[in-house]
Formats: C-alpha cells, structure tokens, sequence
C-alpha cells in the first residue's frame, strides 16, 4: 500500500466554498479522486460540505466533522482523505475527532510520488518535501501531547519534554542533509547544462498535466523509448534528448495536477531548473478534455510556470490527441486558448505523428524571435 500503510479503506471529503459554483467542484474532485487511487486507496465513501468560511480549527463545520466520524466507524474506513490543505492544527484535531490518519491534498499527492521515485535525485527531492511538511505537525502534535501531560508535574521539563526537543532537531538535521546533498546534485546539473548552452541549440521543455501524452510527444519528437502509462507522475527526473535535424534539445519532466500545490513541486527543483533554462516550454494539453477541464488545467500549468519564473512569451501550448476529436471541440480548445489566455498553439497527435514538423517549424521560429536564455550559474 502506499506510504507503507498496510490498511486501504479511504473517505474523501472536500470543503467547497463557492456556493455559486457548480461546475468545477466535481471536476476538481474527481481529479482528487483518481489521485487517492493512484495512491493505492480504495474510496468507500466521498462527503461534500459547501460553506463560505472555513472553520478555523477543523476546516468542517462540528456538524459535518460529526457526520464524517460517524461514517469513519461505521464503514470501518482506515484513511480520511482531505481535498483541501489543512493547516497543522487542523490535520491534528481532525485525527483526533475521526481517530484514524488524515491526509490532505498534499500528503496525497507524495504517496503517488513515493510510488515513482526510482532515482536518488527524485527520492532526495521527495525526502525534502516530506520532511518540510511534517515538520509542523511534529511541533503542534507533540506540543499538544505535553500540554496535557503538564498539569500532573510542579515544573521543570519532563522526558517527554526532551524527547520533544531531540524529535526536532533530528527531524531539522535530516533537512538539513538532504538540502546539502540537493545542493551539490543542482551544481552537477547546472554544469550539464551550461555544456548543452555551449552548443548553442535550442533547448525545450515539455511541461503539463498527467495524462495529457507529455511523454509520448516526447518519444515521438526525440525517437526516444520512455515508458508511457496513465499512472500520474511516472516522470520525476528530467530526462533530455537530442534530435539531429534540425537540432534541438528535448527534456521530459516532473507533470503537473490539477490544484498542485506551488509549495510541493517547488521542493523539486532540479526539475524547475529544467524549465528555467529552455529557450521554449511546450506546455502539453489532452485536447479530449471537456471544454472546462482543459481550461481549469490550463490555468493551474500557467500558475506554476509563473510562480517558477517562466517568460509566457516563451511558451506554445501545444494540442495533443487531436486525432481523436471532433472538428467543433477542436476549434472550441483552440478560440479557448488563444482568446481566453493569448498562447500560440500547435495541434498535434503524438500518436500518428502528425503535425510535429509544424510543431517543430514554431519552436525554431520562437527561438529565432526570443533568442538563446543566458547559461545558468555554476
């Protein structure tokens, strides 16, 4: 099972605050729901409560916590699987309430990194984002646990007071570790890539959601043999290939989700490295999705590749899967993402190859406009 848990049985509940909202909840939910899957869990049950504001301390209101609890028991449920990300506190007093282990969005989305963490960069990367998340719950759910032992000692620290203190600064050198050795792959691998600058070829980065065909693009343009699957997140380390003629670097890397959280994907850094250096970021788009799901994916890529530094004026979006489409939800993608987000677009099929010279016309015409990014630091 994932995450090491030997018990699978999951209740998803999801705070939905937009009471005017009824159209993207389900897909963002849905979305969640395939993820916790992936995770290696099996949903019994799916609680929805629409609220305005979020409770401080529990994000439920008492009434719907009280529901969930109730179901937690009866179903036997093992897991109580949180759409939203919960704060520290909230995450303790939820545990506390339901008497088994809450995951949040987050913590969900680790478990399905944890399954496709193959190398050591990617498992240091995923360490880092672990760590820096339980840290927090570590300090509140141990300062909660003393604060009901303090009142049956005088004063003075207690063991479990030491013990305390020495869980965290355990939990503080390991990060400090990780980041260390992070810091040194990052030198190596800013080091390849200033070797590829040199060469003076466009470099390009395929980016996007899971499941959009990323990788089989990538294979299509490059030749390459990447394992292709439906699993989400099957390519967390970069991987670069060139093509002869003409030249141009290609790298494969870390996919997106809906709803992923900027603090999560920036513990992977080498991957963000990646991005930051191509000259083009072809952000790949599942030209199947319903209109509103492919505009929501969109919007949730663009945010990260803003909040990582992405020039927009460097990115074509790219349409994939157009074989097997209809003509008028193609042209409905298209007006959506020229009109609604002003991108260039190229529509492709990775599949039957068709269109990639075009694709391949656009990116050396990009480059040719924007011109060669400066090589990174050492």
């Amino acid at each position: 099972m994932a995450g090491g848990l030997s018990l699978n049985r999951v209740l998803i509940a999801m705070l939905q605050k937009n009471v005017h909202d009824h159209v993207e909840w389900p897909l963002r939910l849905e979305a969640f729901l395939q993820l916790v899957e992936a995770a290696g869990f099996e949903v019994i049950e799916t609680v929805l409560q629409t609220r305005i504001r979020t409770h401080g301390g529990m994000v439920f209101g008492r009434g719907k916590v009280a529901e969930i609890a109730t179901l937690v028991a009866m179903e036997k449920i093992d897991v109580v699987a949180i759409y939203n990300v919960l704060t520290s506190m909230q995450k303790y007093n939820l545990q506390q309430q339901f008497g088994v282990p809450v995951l949040d969005r987050y913590e969900v989305v680790l478990r399905v990194f944890e399954q496709e963490a193959r190398d050591r960069v990617s498992q240091l990367q995923l360490d880092l984002a672990r760590l820096q998340k339980s840290f927090p719950y570590i300090k509140v759910s141990e300062s909660e646990r003393l604060l009901k032992e303090r009142p049956a000692r005088r004063g003075g620290r207690g063991p479990g007071e030491y013990a305390y203190h020495a869980q965290l600064q355990q939990v503080r050198k390991r990060i400090a570790k990780v980041t260390k050795e992070l810091a040194r792959h990052r030198r190596e691998h800013r080091q390849r890539m200033r070797k590829r600058y040199e060469l003076g070829v466009p470099m390009v980065c395929l980016v996007g959601c899971y499941n959009a065909g990323k990788t089989s693009l990538f294979n299509a343009l490059t030749g390459a043999e990447k394992e292709v699957s439906d699993r989400p997140f099957t390519t967390l380390a970069s991987k670069w290939s060139m093509t002869v003629n003409p030249e141009i670097f290609f790298a494969d890397t870390i996919g997106f989700a809906l709803d992923l959280d900027p603090e999560l994907i920036s513990a992977f850094q080498l991957n963000l490295d990646d991005m930051r250096a191509s000259d083009v970021v072809l952000l790949v788009v599942d030209a199947t999705d319903l209109l509103q799901l492919l505009k929501m994916k969109l919007e949730s890529s663009l945010d990260i590749l803003r909040a990582t530094g992405i020039d927009e004026a460097r990115i074509i979006v790219v349409l994939n899967k157009v074989d097997s489409v209809d003509a008028e939800h193609l042209e409905e993608v298209t007006s959506l993402v020229n009109e609604r987000f002003g991108l260039p677009t190229v529509k492709v099929s990775a599949k039957t190859e068709w269109n990639l010279d075009l694709l391949t016309e656009q990116i050396r015409g990009l480059y040719s406009q924007m011109g060669a990014l400066s090589p990174p630091a050492p």
